[in-house]
């Protein structure tokens, strides 16, 4: 009798531990991130205040930095939005995706190449 007692309290102390890590764990995991991508055409590093710009004021973006992290080191392969914006539209390497530099309505103007499966 005394043994069927301990063994019942073992397995509710047991249980109690286990529930216990089971809501620790459960209340730790972080939720996924908030990611905020602004893509803007003709901007130089030091154009917003926040960056060091004296002449002009950027405050929302500013607080947008201030609020969440300030990237220092940029890389854009192609002096041209329109190559970026297709990488970013599409997740593949500008070239890839027939857009490796200007678009222009007569491909004969048009610096770069297409690729035939691209088009």
């Amino acid at each position: 009798m005394r043994v069927n007692k301990m063994l019942q309290l073992m397995i509710v102390l047991l249980s109690v531990c286990v529930w216990n890590t089971l809501a620790l764990n459960a209340a730790e995991k972080p939720g996924r991130p908030n990611v905020l991508v602004i893509l803007v055409d003709d901007l130089g590093y030091g154009d917003l205040s926040s960056y060091g710009a004296s002449d002009l004021k950027s405050p929302h973006i500013d607080q947008l930095i201030d609020r969440g992290m300030k990237f220092t080191n940029f890389y854009a392969n192609c002096p041209v939005c329109s190559p970026t914006r297709a990488a970013l539209l599409t997740g593949k390497y500008q070239d890839l995706v027939g857009v490796p530099g200007v678009i222009r309505t007569h491909p004969e103007n048009s610096w770069g190449y297409f690729l035939p499966s691209a088009t």
